[in-house]
């Protein structure tokens, strides 16, 4: 085919194409603009979690080399399932336990209540006190990492909300996500030595999945022992062997396999 038959065979698809897509697309794009919107409305809060989430990756990376970040593991308890924990910083002065929430609005609550309470224009909705929700994953990362150690607990809160709590808690720190690094960085004691440190960080390396397709079916797990339990049923099902850190371990070197001199 010649070069004038290609321009031709184009000008003529053209002339045909333009004038059917001048028809189709004023009716077409009312029912995909629908279909995002329904699909927007379906998805949102797993959307806007989501971006909340990478905002707060973002905000731990800016931490520094002292501190290791762990994101969205699942430590398995003492019930054969799982605790989803939403970050986890390990460092000298301790481990922190972190629980995002990225609600807006006024949040009311006292430390010993089991619901607190979001209000947006008079609107109130009920949630879980995520520092008994901490308290769970906390317990989970000792049976797991050892209760030796220094925990931290930290609910984080979006800066679109407004905190309206009447007390101060004494188990966990509750603030703004742009208040987190500071929180973390307080502590300037040593509570955990560089040997140690290097265990908690393999064992903490053992959670973390990096394929999606079988983080999906992890999770899936997960909110089906959450499911049953709820429903009062007794079901097993471990998902990540657990991880015993002894002596040995925390004198053989993570990357290289050879034994670490103590300094």
């Amino acid at each position: 085919m010649s070069n004038y038959q290609k321009a031709a065979v184009i000008l003529l698809s053209i002339i045909i194409v333009l004038p059917l897509l001048y028809f189709i697309i004023p009716i077409v794009l009312p029912f995909l603009f629908l279909a995002g919107m329904v699909y927007l409305k379906a998805n949102y809060a797993r959307i806007k979690g989501a971006v909340g989430e990478r905002a707060v990756n973002k905000e731990l990376e800016k931490l520094g080399p002292l501190f290791t970040v762990y994101h969205d593991l699942y430590v398995p308890n003492e019930n054969g399932g799982t605790s989803q924990v939403d970050h986890v910083v390990a460092s000298p002065t301790g481990i922190f336990v972190i629980e995002t929430k990225h609600y807006e609005g006024w949040i009311f609550g006292k430390e010993n209540q089991r619901n607190w309470i979001q209000v947006i224009y008079k609107r109130k909705e009920k949630f879980l006190n995520p520092i008994w929700q901490n308290y769970g994953h906390i317990k989970a990362l000792k049976g797991y990492l050892g209760e030796q150690h220094n925990y931290q607990s930290i609910i984080a809160f979006s800066s679109r909300s407004t905190l309206k709590f009447e007390d101060n808690f004494s188990s966990a720190r509750v603030v703004q996500i742009p208040q987190l690094n500071k929180v973390i960085k307080e502590s300037l004691r040593r509570d955990i030595s560089e040997v140690e440190l290097r265990g908690i960080n393999k064992a903490l390396e053992q959670l973390v999945i990096q394929d999606g397709k079988q983080k999906r079916i992890v999770h899936q797990r997960h909110v089906e022992a959450i499911r049953d339990k709820q429903a009062g049923k007794v079901v097993v099902k471990p998902i990540v062997k657990k991880q015993t850190l002894n002596e040995t371990d925390l004198e053989i070197c993570p990357k290289c396999g050879g034994k670490l001199s103590i300094k």
